[in-house]
């Protein structure tokens, strides 16, 4: 390789109270011209570090960094730096804060009027040219971020130093900040040098990663060479093998090789005898679990993630308003970019535990599976996902005449004349986005299709989309309709990117959605802790579905820190109303999301058979899987009992119910109590029997099988 840029062999050793600390130790790096490499490692391991002195604004100890054959000694223009905070001065205006930069690298050089132009043209490259005269304050926070990327390129530098740049943007601006990032390199063929904590975010824009071992002594442990064409087509890469196996390899040097030193002792030691030096102190009045009935939480310092959704409220809300603290739980909530980021950071130890898809922890429980089996013992929340088209789809949609397509039979009816004109005409089949494999929304979107004769694997093409960035998808035009939870829909249909056509209700009354997952050996290992977890967010939960606290809920999932949606967005789905069109009234949506009543936290394993069936049904698993066998093996609901007990809350005392009889509402007998259920009936009124799926598949075979069958489906 052309070593444009050589960091040769570089260390840097810090004075302390207690001696000689040195931080990086022997980095030895050489960087080709126009190449795109991205440090990633754990908090510590001195990325940031090697940034600075590339930069200039350190000094290593030993080695030292060569630019085109010479040496970096100070900071200079041939190296911007960009940092997570934008750093605009507040009192100029976009257009007057690049140009500022511009005057001082090219005051000798270049023209007033050429300076002006060169100004112009780099709020052009990141798409600012339409507000040049707002400040900072007038403008979003992904707006900022591109100004500071346009003032760092209109210094023409022969490196680009990015550190976490996009890491404060909520997630559809980073999508688009990625996006531009990768159109901007194509165009100048910069040399780029990132931090990045996002797996996905590294392996797409990068060439090469460089993953960085932990501190102190940190230095580089793997280089991964990320071999993809560019462009790089997001859509695309869902689906590439070599971009999961890129992605793999470097989850696995994070957590097999170098994770995190007291995270890994927490991972390798078994539960102690009396763990009591690791139990988080509360006043004694606060602590009314484990600790309180003298069962001693074996961890009580964890970190649980969620992808931002509205339905990760549970856990929002149980470290919000002190419901984890209530049981002696010490808790970090990681915001995670994709389904994928979650279930390999659950799977490695990087994360305790987290908000999953119904149907992801059962896919670890097959054979063949690389993840370690999980298990959930707490459904978190039904319901709460809608299908959204495009606005041009929507149009030809209402093209066909067909009426009703505000519901499901009607939508499905009109979707299949739609693609059955493109396919006489031979026109590429539509693309819809869900969020997961195993997921509701692709269960029930290939549901609500197959209802009308259409086939999902051939008549149309799903793809994976993560939830935050549908939007950007539809946008785009690289989908025409996807199938997502809140708050995407509403803010889809807020922003004029697309029409909500019905909501996953109207496929299944109260169907699963979200739960609460650990792996089984973490929970074989921690059951007090695990306990406590469902013990907060059941009270996190019974909280939430008191309509009093729903707006109180909005504000708080709005944080950056967690949706990072405004809150009238929120509020259109959380408080009981949906907005299926810019140009409608709100439609009063009272089961939108549930997150307590109807039994909505009991981990029914009928539930489990369901998804399981629908991975028979599309070919997923082969049909001498034994299913009640997994689904018992990864839904728990003796765990979930426990912590009722110790709650003093009642509980059904059957694993298994019938799914698909009650078009209204119903009760359970529980003992001698009964439990209010919600109704459950599927759209096409069949009936699910967890004693007789032989039956039930069937009835979907000679529906799929059979034209005549097929046309009058």
């Amino acid at each position: 390789m052309n070593s444009y840029l050589n960091i040769d062999h570089i260390g840097i050793t810090f004075p302390t109270d207690n001696g000689p600390l040195t931080v990086l130790e022997d980095v030895n790096l050489q960087v080709g011209e126009g190449e795109f490499i991205s440090l990633i490692g754990h908090s510590g391991c001195g990325k940031s570090t090697v940034l600075n002195i590339v930069a200039g604004l350190l000094e290593a100890s030993t080695g030292g960094v060569i630019l085109e054959g010479k040496e970096v000694g100070e900071p200079g223009p041939d190296r911007a730096v960009i940092f997570q905070n934008h750093s605009l001065l507040p009192w100029l205006t976009v257009y007057d804060n690049v140009r500022l930069a511009v005057d001082q690298v090219f005051k000798k050089t270049k023209s007033k009027r050429e300076r002006h132009e060169w100004t112009l043209h780099n709020l052009e490259l990141v798409h600012m040219s339409h507000a040049l005269e707002r400040r900072p304050d007038e403008i979003s926070g992904g707006m900022k971020q591109r100004v500071g990327i346009a003032r760092a390129l209109a210094m023409e530098p022969k490196v680009l130093l990015m550190d976490e740049p996009f890491g404060a943007l909520d997630s559809l601006t980073r999508t688009h900040m990625q996006d531009s990032l990768m159109e901007i390199q194509a165009d100048l063929n910069n040399t780029v040098i990132m931090i990045t904590h996002d797996v996905d975010e590294a392996v797409l824009l990068s060439d090469r990663i460089v993953m960085m071992t932990n501190g102190p002594n940190a230095t580089i442990g793997e280089i991964l060479t990320v071999d993809l064409e560019r462009p790089r087509d997001r859509l695309a890469l869902a689906e590439d093998p070599r971009y999961n196996h890129y992605r793999a390899e470097v989850v696995k040097f994070l957590h097999e090789r170098h994770q995190n030193p007291a995270k890994a002792q927490e991972v390798a030691k078994p539960a102690p005898k009396e763990p009591k030096s690791n139990v988080f102190k509360l006043p004694a009045s606060q602590v009314t679990s484990a600790a309180a009935n003298g069962r001693v939480l074996e961890k009580a310092h964890l970190e649980l993630g969620f992808v931002p959704l509205t339905d990760c409220a549970p856990l929002v809300v149980a470290k919000e308003k002190g419901f984890f603290a209530r049981h002696g739980l010490d808790v970090e909530l990681s915001r995670e970019s994709s389904w994928a980021n979650v279930r390999d950071k659950v799977c490695t130890g990087m994360l305790d535990g987290a908000q999953m898809l119904a149907a992801m922890p059962l896919v670890s429980a097959l054979e063949g599976h690389a993840c370690e089996p999980m298990v959930t013992g707490m459904s978190l929340d039904l319901n709460g996902n809608a299908i959204t088209v495009s606005k041009e789809l929507y149009g030809r949609m209402l093209a066909t005449g067909i009426p009703g397509l505000d519901s499901a039979r009607g939508s499905a009816a009109a979707l299949r004349t739609v693609i059955e004109h493109d396919q006489a005409e031979g026109r590429p089949p539509l693309t819809f986005a869900v969020v997961f494999p195993q997921s509701s929304h692709n269960y029930l979107l290939r549901y609500w299709m197959a209802s009308a004769g259409i086939d999902p694997d051939k008549d149309v093409r799903i793809t994976v989309v993560p939830p935050p960035q549908v939007g950007h998808y539809l946008r785009a035009g690289m989908i025409s309709g996807c199938c997502v939870g809140e708050p995407w829909n509403s803010y889809a249909v807020s922003e004029g990117l697309g029409r909500t056509l019905i909501t996953s209700y109207d496929i299944w009354n109260n169907h699963p959605e979200k739960v609460f997952a650990v792996t089984r050996n973490w929970a074989q290992r921690n059951p007090n802790t695990h306990q406590a977890i469902l013990m907060a967010l059941m009270e996190a939960c019974e909280w939430l579905d008191q309509q009093e606290h729903r707006r109180e809920a909005c504000e708080l999932l709005s944080a950056g820190r967690y949706v990072n949606a405004p809150v009238d967005v929120l509020e259109k789905s959380l408080t009981g109303t949906l907005q299926f069109s810019s140009d409608e009234k709100p439609r009063s949506a009272p089961d939108y999301n549930v997150f307590h009543r109807y039994a909505a936290n009991f981990p029914w394993r009928s539930h489990a058979l369901w998804f399981l069936s629908q991975m028979q049904r599309w070919g997923e698993i082969d049909s001498s899987v034994d299913l009640e066998t997994i689904a018992k093996s990864v839904y728990r609901p003796e765990v979930y009992r426990a912590a009722c007990d110790a709650l003093g809350r009642p509980y059904p005392e059957v694993d298994f119910k019938v799914e698909g009889q009650h078009e209204e509402g119903w009760l359970l007998m529980s003992g001698d109590e009964s439990m209010q259920m919600g109704a459950d009936q599927f759209m096409d009124g069949r009936v699910f029997e967890p004693t007789n799926l032989e039956r039930y598949l069937d009835s979907f075979k000679s529906t799929a099988e059979d034209p005549v069958a097929k046309a009058s489906a």
